[in-house]
């Protein structure tokens, strides 16, 4: 809400009326919530709020007091709104990057294929590896 800069009222008229908003800000609220939403509210919240429903239906397991825990982490949860009107070659290509990025972290050398582009680098030479004085920072102060 502070993201995008709305209030209560404003995610009732987001639903078209079909969540109060009383109902938005008890969902909205820390407390322990005592019912589960039923499913068409759970759309209506991840159709406002521009998130899959899998992330509502795990908050709001959460909410009830159910010890849900993600099995990726967290860093799913952590896209802003909008990511599914990626392209699916931008999609592809994010993935990507963070599959290497991920295989970057087992031993050996990172391989992935983007677009028909294989990218391909030693884990030692990753650029977080890399010395600050070494020949790519050499290579940087001499263009």
């Amino acid at each position: 809400m502070t993201e995008r800069g709305w209030s209560y009222a404003d995610l009732e008229r987001e639903s078209g009326r079909a969540l109060t908003r009383g109902r938005w800000q008890q969902l909205g609220s820390a407390d322990v919530q005592h019912k589960f939403p039923n499913p068409e509210s759970l759309t209506v919240i991840a159709q406002v709020l521009q998130i899959d429903v899998t992330s509502v239906v795990l908050a709001a397991a959460r909410a009830v007091g159910l010890p849900v825990t993600a099995q990726a982490g967290d860093f799913a949860n952590q896209l802003p709104a909008g990511t599914e009107r990626l392209s699916d070659p931008m999609r592809e290509a994010i993935l990507g990057l963070i599959r290497a990025a991920v295989a970057g972290t087992a031993a050996g050398p990172v391989h992935e294929e983007v677009g028909g582009v294989t990218l391909e680098w030693p884990k030692e030479s990753a650029p977080s590896r890399q010395d600050p004085d070494g020949p790519a920072a050499r290579r940087e102060a001499d263009v």
